[in-house]
């Protein structure tokens, strides 16, 4: 997930998911899960706060998680 460091957003590199072959975890873009920009911060719709979101290899398709929702 990723994060801010003080001077600029670091992001999680994509990592294969272990439980799930043909997926990887990806980070979602978010901070944190949270999305900032508006009056207060709040939870991201697309990983629903945990920062990182799944992707199959061959579809590109992306979802919460394999098997979940499509983002």
């Amino acid at each position: 997930m990723a994060y801010w460091d003080g001077k600029k957003i670091i992001h999680r590199p994509t990592v294969p998911c272990k439980e799930y072959p043909g997926w990887d975890e990806i980070d979602c873009g978010c901070c944190a899960g949270i999305v900032w920009g508006g009056e207060q911060p709040e939870e991201c719709p697309s990983c629903n706060g945990v920062g990182v979101i799944y992707q199959h290899r061959k579809s590109k398709v992306r979802a919460e998680h394999p098997g979940g929702r499509f983002c």
